[in-house]
């Protein structure tokens, strides 16, 4: 599934949150219910499954960017599982 992060996220998004960071906010949008994002793993429910996946390293530096108010701009990835 392909999530797309937009300037919207993130301006919405909370800095060092791992639900409502701009990625989670993202897949929020996407339909996607109790998204966790953390430097390890992304975790959501889909479908009545639970899903759990290793951070893709582009997630990985946007996320530390974001929380360390690095300068982030929208981006979109594949979320895989």
């Amino acid at each position: 599934m392909k999530i797309q992060v937009t300037e919207k996220h993130i301006r919405s998004g909370v800095r060092g949150s791992c639900s409502s960071d701009p990625i989670s906010l993202a897949m929020k949008d996407a339909g996607l219910l109790k998204p966790w994002v953390s430097p390890d793993h992304i975790t959501w429910d889909e479908n009545h499954r639970h899903h759990s996946v290793q951070t893709p390293n582009s997630v990985l530096f946007f996320i530390q960017e974001f929380d360390n108010n690095g300068r982030v701009v929208p981006f979109e990835f594949i979320l895989e599982g």
